[in-house]
């Protein structure tokens, strides 16, 4: 019996990816770089020294990828305190209030730094629904190790066969899969790989489309 529902955030609940590859794009301009998406795609969804790793391949091992870092942080802040519109992606605030409202425990398991999740959730008016949240902060080994759902489930007293989960990254997917938790999958750039195929509960085009399976997902 599922219990507990836990979210991942950029690219799940909120359409973020589009923006940050702009910010990366800006980023790597300032230096005379390109930054393109298909480079964007194959970082997506990857721990910030393995993004690293293959952006100093890349452009070269004399690259600054901590530069790149800053300067993109910089952009996605100054995208931010703009006020310009960060959008929920199709079915998102829905599938959370839908959960909450049931009187499920909701928590989210983001690989973002805690002052952005904070924002972006107060901004966007859904951190009240969250029992629990764990970011990248909080976590030693980022997806896809498991140890930001495993971190979720004892935070909430809960055991992870208990936990029904959603993801649209391949790592994200992995680190739930790898948990133990159930796993529904929502692609946003990037299509599940063969594990995540094999292993993963559902797999969806959008939250909005999880409704008719509810009974055998909470079951």
């Amino acid at each position: 019996m599922i219990t507990t529902v836990v979210f991942d955030m950029d690219g799940l609940l909120l359409s973020t990816e589009p923006i940050y590859f702009e910010c990366y794009k800006k980023a790597a301009a300032e230096v005379g770089k390109e930054f393109g998406y298909e480079l964007f795609e194959s970082c997506v969804g990857m721990s910030t020294q393995d993004a690293g790793d293959l952006i100093k391949h890349h452009f070269g091992p004399d690259f600054d990828v901590k530069k790149l870092y800053v300067r993109t942080y910089a952009h996605f802040e100054d995208y931010v305190a703009s006020g310009k519109e960060i959008e929920f992606r199709p079915g998102a605030k829905e599938a959370v209030e839908y959960f909450y409202k049931r009187g499920l425990k909701v928590a989210l398991a983001s690989s973002n730094i805690r002052r952005w999740v904070d924002y972006l959730l107060t901004e966007k008016g859904i951190k009240k629904y969250f029992s629990s949240i764990t970011t990248s902060d909080d976590v030693e080994k980022p997806k896809p190790d498991p140890e930001v759902y495993l971190k979720t489930a004892q935070k909430l007293g809960v055991e992870v066969t208990s936990c029904l989960a959603f993801e649209d990254s391949i790592a994200g997917a992995t680190a739930a899969i790898t948990a133990g938790m159930r796993t529904c999958v929502v692609p946003q750039i990037k299509q599940p790989n063969t594990f995540v195929r094999q292993n993963a509960f559902k797999i969806y085009k959008s939250l909005k489309d999880i409704y008719p399976d509810m009974d055998e997902l909470l079951g």
